[in-house]
Parts: C-alpha cells; sequence; structure tokens
C-alpha cells in the first residue's frame, strides 16, 4: 500500500473524495428520513383513582362496577389475620398478576413485558385469569395487577401507522376495545371459609382517555449532526491509515534521495 500511494498520489485524492461524498449521501439520508416518520405519538389521561365498594346480601364479598379503560387495578387490606387470602375476581374479562409487578428489572419497572431471543414483546411471564389469590403477610395483604397491558401504562404510546387519521383512528381503537362494563369482587378466605371482615378494602385503578395524537417526530438538523458526526469518525478511521502510509513513503523517498545526494557513487 504504501508504494502504491508513493507512487500514485492520487488514489489518495480519489479515497478522500470518495468518503466525502458518501459522508454528504449518507447524511442526507439521515436528514430526509428524520423528515418523515411512520410512527405516531398518542398520549392519554393517567389518572389514579379510588373506588367505592359496596358489600351485597352479607355474602362477605365486595363489588365493584368499572366501565373506563383500566390499566393498573391494585388491591389492599390490612388488619387481616394469619393465614388470610385475598380472592379477586372479574366478571368479564382476564387480568394479569404476578408479586414481581412494579419491582425494579434490570432498570426498568416490571409491568409483565419481557423481552425474548427476537426482541419481540411477550406477556407470558405474568399469570392471566379471571381469578387470582394473593396471601396475606403480617396481617398485609397488597395486590397489584394489569387489566388491560396494550394500555399506555405511562400515558404514553406509539402506534405505526400511514397517515394521521389512521393513527388516531388506531389509538381511538386501542382504548375503546379496553372499555366496557366489568364487575369486580373482593372476598377473604381462611381455611376455605370466608372471613367476615368490616373495613372494605382499598381498590386503586388508573384509568386512560384519549388527549391527543401527534406525528412522532425527531429534531433533523440535531440527528443529521449526529449521523454526519459518526460518519466522519467512521471515514476518518478508514481515511488516517492510509495517509499516514502515505506521508511516511513520501518521508522515506525524500530521506533516502537527500542521503543519495549526500553521498554521491564514485565516479569511473
Amino acid at each position: 500500500m504504501k508504494k502504491t500511494l508513493s507512487r500514485n498520489p492520487n488514489m489518495l485524492r480519489t479515497m478522500i473524495g470518495l468518503g466525502m461524498t458518501l459522508i454528504l449521501l449518507l447524511g442526507y439520508a439521515v436528514y430526509s428520513n428524520t423528515l418523515d416518520s411512520e410512527y405516531y405519538r398518542f398520549e392519554t389521561t393517567n389518572e389514579e383513582i379510588v373506588l367505592t365498594t359496596a358489600e351485597l346480601d352479607g355474602d362477605g364479598k365486595w363489588y365493584v362496577t368499572t366501565t373506563s379503560a383500566i390499566s393498573w387495578l391494585n388491591i389492599s387490606m390490612e388488619g387481616l389475620s394469619e393465614g388470610s387470602e385475598m380472592i379477586v375476581s372479574s366478571s368479564s374479562i382476564p387480568f394479569y398478576t404476578s408479586e414481581s409487578l412494579g419491582a425494579d428489572n434490570a432498570g426498568r419497572m416490571f409491568t409483565c413485558k419481557d423481552i425474548d431471543e427476537d426482541f419481540e414483546l411477550i406477556v407470558e411471564s405474568c399469570d392471566l385469569d379471571f381469578s387470582h389469590e394473593s396471601l396475606e403477610a403480617e396481617g398485609i395483604v397488597e395486590f397489584k395487577s394489569i387489566v388491560e397491558i396494550e394500555l399506555p401504562l405511562g400515558g404514553v404510546g406509539y402506534i405505526e401507522a400511514d397517515d394521521y387519521d389512521s393513527a388516531f383512528e388506531k389509538a381511538t381503537e386501542r382504548l375503546s376495545e379496553a372499555e366496557g362494563i366489568t364487575t369486580w369482587s373482593v372476598e377473604v378466605r381462611k381455611s376455605g371459609e370466608i372471613v367476615n371482615l368490616t373495613d372494605a378494602p382499598e381498590i386503586h385503578v388508573v384509568t386512560h382517555e384519549l388527549v391527543s395524537v401527534e406525528e412522532f417526530k425527531l429534531d433533523p438538523i440535531t440527528e443529521t449532526l449526529y449521523g454526519l458526526a459518526s460518519l466522519i469518525g467512521c471515514f476518518t478511521m478508514m481515511i488516517v491509515v492510509p495517509m499516514i502510509a502515505y506521508f511516511s513513503s513520501v518521508a522515506r523517498q525524500k530521506k533516502e534521495d537527500r542521503i543519495r545526494a549526500e553521498n554521491p557513487p564514485p565516479a569511473d
């Protein structure tokens, strides 16, 4: 390579010109892709409310009915005797629960969504059923569950769509599918028998209503600068080595020429 570059300096200019051309082309590609996005950001309310329960017919169960789109459903009770268990049931839809819900999961909150080796979201890590049990610990039960896992648990979600109207329709459909009349029942059992308690369970739910839908956009100037910086760094590394080889070859050739000039061959 050194000999080739020293004999053909145009090769170095060609490599630099080609690198700059690729940098400009790829920089324009980054810029153009930030202008037109296929993803839309939709925002929903993320309101936590406390539900009021009612005990009917003295059967030891508390009931409450919901109609909104619900993500989190958390229930707590205190003052339970040792060995008691709380049973939470839904009349119409299955819901998810796990002892790890809300806990730290590799730097993020665990929400029943694990990532498999194909980087696809799966929900098999939580139990899905119409009824779940939770055992007391030191007289307290804290039950955590997610009713509709497709809702944006933080109030912000993203949808892939061709245009705004399609994105708005998909966001509206996602929330409407999570709505419905559901009656929840809570009971406490010990040794298989229902325990009649005077204190009702405390039920918290997080409800969602659509607020806005907008196209997801990146700052084209910032992203282009980031892209150009990365490309320039990569191509610089590719060009530096040949340039070092070229200049070292030129310097070596000049040194050899100088030594020859200072030490001419003996005349015949």
